[in-house]
């Protein structure tokens, strides 16, 4: 019987079950950060596509084309644009004036929100991205 008591079969097994919640916890938050850095960076990508069209002296874009521009940009990340907020500002104001193209996205964690303390599902992280360019 005492000689059962001090065995010590099974001992990896259950610290591997103590350690793996933890380390399920770390691979997901990891996934999580990576995908929204993912998403700052295709943000940051939309706003010089922006910034730049918005620059270029093109008699025939408007506004609304650079919109449409960002928005596709947008669109071919994955990132819902109607929750975007795009803002245009120095459009044709002059040759060498600056102009910038800010967005705002909404990112909301998925795993990690009830980690964070996030019970509504409203609950999300701005990220923003703004690019400024001189007018040609």
């Amino acid at each position: 019987m005492n000689r059962i008591l001090r065995s010590e079969r099974g001992q990896a097994m259950v610290e591997f079950a103590l350690v793996m919640p933890f380390l399920l916890l770390l691979i997901i938050a990891v996934f999580e950060f990576a995908r929204a850095w993912n998403v700052y960076h295709a943000v940051t990508d939309a706003a010089r596509l922006g910034a730049r069209s918005a620059v270029v002296a093109d008699p025939v874009a408007t506004q609304d084309t650079v919109y449409a521009i960002v928005n596709r940009a947008l669109a071919r990340a994955s990132i819902d644009t109607t929750s975007a907020t795009t803002t245009l500002t120095g459009w044709r104001s002059g040759t060498g004036t600056p102009a910038s193209m800010t967005i705002q996205v909404p990112y909301r964690f998925v795993f990690l929100r009830p980690f964070l303390g996030w019970t509504n599902s409203d609950a999300a992280i701005t990220l923003t991205s703004t690019f400024v360019m001189r007018n040609e």
